[in-house]
């Protein structure tokens, strides 16, 4: 089933449109290429927004400030240790590019900004928007993995800080499990002789590999603790882009409309 995008668009800013009783379709008064550059702006400044509540939302959660960038940077197929210029580089030019269609649409007669309550809508709707076309379909696909792997990725310090609480009665399972199982009788050790000193590489080997399990189980259970938070941190972030991006081309179409209506008064 395909979507159609650009009735979705539409129909989202129509509804923006009528909540604010702006219906009236009047002669725009700022060229197209006063809109785009508007919207290239808005889209810088609405990408720095969204990344410093991303920034925060991933602390909050324990993965650290520039995780937002680093997934979007493996996302583009780069490793671990290079992905966060590049990260932040597809962030920014993904958002320049929801800014210059922004831009392109506010510059038809319906959809022409005259004031901040209809360019911030305006700029909601495209949020939420991009949040829909844009961020879910990635974040039901690839994002989770990443988030798996940027985990696995971090201090062992940190993941235990983050899995604490769910790991604790495990941790002390295991530890009395490792002292009962070092009681073991002297006699019983001189008995085993060679044959015990070869049996304890094997066991050290297979005591290492359910550790590792039961890592990538944590992991993946608090992958999917954190996953909703994500979601919900991304929709915000959104949203503030969108407020930001319509703030931006608002303040600029504007100045440059009243700019233009100065000079033909003179």
């Amino acid at each position: 089933m395909e979507i159609d995008l650009e009735s979705i668009w539409k129909n989202l800013f129509n509804n923006v449109l009528l909540i604010g009783g702006t219906m009236t379709v009047e002669p725009i008064l700022y060229p197209k290429k006063v809109a785009l550059g508007a919207g290239i702006v808005g889209g810088i400044a609405g990408g720095a927004v969204m990344y410093g509540v991303m920034s925060i939302v991933m602390t909050q959660i324990g993965m650290g400030a520039n995780c937002f960038a680093i997934i979007m940077g493996l996302i583009t197929g780069q490793s671990y240790e290079n992905a966060l210029g590049p990260g932040i580089t597809a962030h920014f030019l993904t958002s320049i590019a929801i800014g210059v269609a922004f831009g392109a649409i506010i510059t038809t007669k319906k959809f022409q900004i005259r004031g901040f309550g209809k360019g911030i809508g305006l700029g909601v709707a495209t949020g939420i928007i991009a949040f829909a076309v844009i961020f879910l379909p990635i974040a039901m696909t690839v994002l989770p993995p990443h988030v798996m792997d940027i985990m696995k990725m971090m201090p062992m310090g940190n993941i235990q800080g983050n899995m604490q609480a769910g790991s604790m009665n495990e941790q002390s399972s295991m530890q009395e499990n490792s002292m009962n199982k070092g009681e073991m009788n002297t006699s019983e050790m001189n008995k085993q002789g060679t044959a015990g000193g070869t049996a304890m590489p094997e066991k050290s080997a297979m005591d290492e590999k359910m550790k590792m399990e039961q890592m990538d189980k944590m992991i993946t259970d608090e992958t999917q603790k954190m996953f909703p938070l994500i979601l919900a941190g991304a929709l915000v972030s959104h949203i503030a882009f969108g407020a930001a991006l319509g703030a931006v081309v608002t303040s600029i179409v504007r100045k440059k409309e009243k700019d233009l209506h100065s000079k033909n008064l003179q």
